[in-house]
Formats: structure tokens, sequence, C-alpha cells
């Protein structure tokens, strides 16, 4: 099941245990074999949409499908890509742009996992913001401005380059310029950058400040635009299937739990982003969790980024989608 969301950013591990006695017809063996847990590091970037993890944690989904999880946390989807290459991290969710620059340079990264989608229409869980009063009021007006997002040649400035376009302007002529999140509204504030990338809850406190306004939503070039997906590396994947079965049963079970909880997703944003409960409020379910993999979409995703030179081509085969 399917369902708007947004949310927050975590730091830390838990580890959790599993118990209890065989079923019946089973022999102690068999029953302690299929109740071990499996151990599964998993990196999340410090935004609003992962705040789903820690809650599955705290909830003891990821233990009832038979995993111990262990949260770690980085920058970006980009940075984490060598952990998973040398086994530090075992699945990590972030933008999908990252997974298919990596396959490009000769990575083997697939994507095993949905998680969470732009919505097709209205406010959406990023946007562009700008400086009010500076004539700045549609896509191709960022022509020779500069545009903050918080990483070089991914899925924010993509977005944004094909937004441009689409309005008729032109996309090479926007200056593109690396910022972490927390830093971006400060910029913009100074004048330092002209417009800034931001997703929840950056983006609603921003545009909440006199002399901010929102631009648009680049993400809604593509409907329903995956805006994060669970990836791994292909060693992890052809060694640990089991793991990777529990994975995904998980995220979906936990889907379906977080949508329908009436308080715990605001918990999880008011203590993830360490926000009060009327900017978590604010920031929940702006877009859409979904953990089944919009292969569609992602396909567009990369002929974007073939059509901007982001890749040579595009890298999606056969094993790239680990469903």
């Amino acid at each position: 099941m399917t369902r708007p969301f947004l949310a927050m950013g975590f730091a830390g591990l838990l580890a959790l245990t599993a118990c209890g006695g065989p079923a019946s017809g089973e022999s102690d063996d068999e029953a302690g074999a299929e109740s071990e847990l499996i151990d599964l590091t998993l990196g999340i970037i410090p935004i609003a949409h992962a705040s789903i993890i820690p809650y599955g944690v705290e909830k003891g989904i990821f233990e009832e499908h038979g995993l111990n999880v262990t949260i770690e946390t980085g920058q970006g989807a980009a940075a984490m890509l060598p952990a998973l290459q040398t086994g530090q991290m075992d699945v990590v969710i972030g933008n999908a742009a990252s997974v298919m620059q990596a396959a490009d340079q000769g990575m083997d990264m697939r994507i095993v996992s949905g998680f969470a989608n732009s919505l097709e229409e209205g406010y959406d869980v990023n946007g562009v913001l700008v400086r009010s009063g500076e004539g700045i009021e549609s896509w191709s007006d960022l022509e020779g401005l500069d545009v903050a997002t918080n990483a070089l040649r991914s899925q924010g400035d993509l977005t944004i380059m094909e937004s441009v376009e689409a309005d008729g302007g032109d996309p090479s002529a926007v200056n593109f310029v690396e910022i972490n999140f927390p830093d971006m509204q400060s910029q913009l504030e100074v004048g330092n950058v002209d417009a800034i990338w931001a997703p929840e809850p950056f983006q609603s406190n921003a545009e909440s400040t006199d002399g901010i306004e929102m631009l648009g939503h680049p993400n809604q070039i593509i409907p329903g635009l995956p805006t994060v997906v669970g990836f791994s590396a292909g060693d992890y994947v052809e060694n640990n299937a089991e793991a990777l079965s529990r994975f995904q049963d998980a995220m979906a079970a936990l889907v379906d739990q977080y949508v329908n909880d009436p308080t715990g997703p605001t918990e999880a944003v008011m203590e993830f982003m360490d926000v009060p409960e009327e900017v978590a409020e604010v920031t929940l379910f702006l877009d859409e969790y979904d953990s089944e993999i919009r292969t569609e979409q992602l396909g567009d995703l990369a002929d974007l980024m073939v059509k901007y030179g982001f890749i040579e081509e595009n890298p999606i085969d056969d094993d790239f989608f680990v469903q």
C-alpha cells in the first residue's frame, strides 16, 4: 500500500534480537535456523524521508522479518558508495541518480527496493526556492544564476535542467553550487546563491521566511519520480539473497504500517529531525512511500541523465532491478 508522506533524519544504531520456541512439527535446530536474525547494515541520509527506517527498527518490523538492522548515516548516496563496495554497509537508501552514475563508472550496483516518490502535482517533498522580488518567476529565469543543490550532477540539478529546458530556457547556462541542506537558506538570504533546491523540513522552513518564495518542484518533470530508492552492491546481491528477500518483505510491511499509523510518523519526525510537533505535521505526507521499484520512471530518469551527459549510456539491464 502507498500513500503520500514525509519525515526526517537519524544517526545511531539499534540492535534487536528474536526469540521463540519451535513450531509444531519442527526440530529445535530447524526452528533455530529459521528464527536466526541476519545482520544488515543500512545507510540513510539525514533528511526527512529516512525517518521510516528508525521507526521500523523501533517498532520491531525488521526483527519480525528476520533482520538485525544497524543504521549508519552519510551526507549523500554517492558518499556511501565506497562503504557498499567494501562491505561496511549492505543497503543504502539514496537517490537513484547516484546509483546510475556508479554503474556508468563500472561499479556493480543494483536497485533492490522502492522507497519514496514525488507527487505528480501539488506541493511536493522538495522544491526550488528563491528570494522574493528579484524577477525569478519561471524556470527559464534561472539562466545565468547560481543554484544550490546538495550534490552536483545528481537528481537535483538534473531535474532543474530539464525544467529549465521545458520552459524554453538554456539549462547549460545555470550555474550549480554544492551546499549542504542545513546551510542553504542562510546562503540564499545573504545573496551567495540565487536559488536553492531543498527537501523538507528545509523547504517549508525557507518558504515560511519573509523574503523567500517557492519557484516550483522540479522532480515533477517526471511524474511520480522516485526521490530515493534502496540499492546495494552486486556482490552483496549475489551472495545474500535471503537477507535481501527479508529486507524487501520488511519494507513492504513497514510502508503499510507507517502510512496507517495515526501518531507514529509525527513522533518519528520530531525525534529524527529534532523539530517541534507543528513542523513535523507540516512536513508529513508530502510524497509517496512505495516499496515497489518504479522501473518506468527510473528508466526515464536514466534517459535524462544520458541526455545531459551525466552518464554515457543507460545502465539499466536485466540485473539492475532486483525484484
